[in-house]
């Protein structure tokens, strides 16, 4: 009887870690390769994690070496390999990290992140002095940007006059770098605590326990420095400009009005059923939600403002002391 569980104990193991790998095979959705690494923790203990996240490393190394080994260029070859293994090694290392430390919840995420931006900065660092990788890069965005310009270019109206004028090569580059210089740690924070979220619950399920709620959810009160300091941050670089601290702060930012957006629901939710609320009454306010979200301008009522009420309950009680929140925080 012993022998037939060890059998099927290992049988899943070896299934959790070949789901890993099929699922980074789905370039859209590799990040979701967490997940069962994510599983085998909570089933199999931390050990067992390490093995499979090595396991899954060296295959998807190999996998991708393989696959530049045509690329023409040693620079080249090289630069573009490493920069399709940043992310799905950084994942795993990251999944690893987060249950070395066994911390709370949002630190033990902070904390890996964290360790995600060091090795991406050396990264950058590295490549930052390399001309050829830089102008292939520069290239690639000026190519893209000349094919809009050309599709544009063949209307007459006076929107496309104007949208010519702002698909410059130069002005595509710098928002270009922008854009993803100032996301790229909040999207690797989104991927790894969303996987964790997802294994999390199906753990939860299987288990038979009480699922995730977020009206439990709160953020220590002590992040609210690191929100006054990174947003202060965020200001300087709008108005004169920080160079790569700037980058820093942006997606800090982003992080932290995340986390109170969090825990604005999670009030929301909570008042929602102190005052039992009804069902049709919880689906009208979804969809007048999701209707103002669809909306330019107007939105930032609700993405400002919903992070705003999760910061004030710093100052004022929503939830009395009594309440239990689970270690989600």
């Amino acid at each position: 009887m012993e022998v037939s569980l060890e059998r099927r104990q290992l049988l899943i193991f070896t299934a959790l870690t070949a789901a890993s790998i099929l699922i980074f095979q789905i370039s859209v959705v590799f990040f979701l390769l967490a997940i069962p690494l994510f599983i085998i923790k909570q089933r199999y203990g931390f050990t067992y994690l390490v093995m499979a996240g090595l396991f899954v490393s060296i295959v998807i190394i190999v996998e991708t070496i393989i696959r530049g080994s045509g690329i023409e260029g040693s620079n080249l070859r090289h630069f573009l390999i490493v920069a399709e293994l940043v992310y799905p090694l950084s994942i795993i290392a990251g999944v690893i990290g987060f249950s070395y430390l066994r911390g709370k919840t949002i630190y033990s995420m902070l904390s890996v992140t964290v360790g995600f931006a060091f090795l991406s900065f050396l990264i950058i660092f590295y490549y930052s002095g390399n001309e050829e990788i830089i102008n292939l890069l520069k290239n690639q965005i000026i190519y893209v940007s000349d094919m809009f310009r050309e599709t544009v270019t063949a209307s007459d109206s006076f929107e496309s006059s104007v949208l010519v004028k702002e698909l410059q090569p130069d002005l595509i580059i710098e928002s270009t770098l922008k854009l993803v210089f100032r996301n790229y740690l909040f999207a690797y924070f989104i991927m790894l605590s969303g996987s964790w979220f997802v294994a999390d619950s199906i753990q939860r399920r299987m288990n038979k326990r009480q699922q995730f709620k977020l009206v439990d959810f709160y953020v220590p009160e002590i992040m609210i420095w690191p929100l006054i300091v990174v947003l202060a941050g965020v200001l300087l670089d709008v108005f004169i400009g920080i160079s790569w601290l700037g980058y820093i702060m942006w997606n800090s930012a982003f992080i932290m009005i995340f986390l109170y957006g969090l825990h604005g629901i999670g009030l929301i939710k909570y008042i929602l059923d102190r005052y039992k609320i009804p069902g049709s009454g919880r689906r009208l306010i979804t969809v007048f939600t999701i209707v103002i979200l669809l909306l330019p301008g107007i939105n930032l009522v609700v993405l400002i403002g919903i992070p705003i009420f999760g910061v004030s309950e710093l100052w004022i009680t929503y939830r009395s002391k009594g309440d239990s929140y689970e270690n989600y925080s």
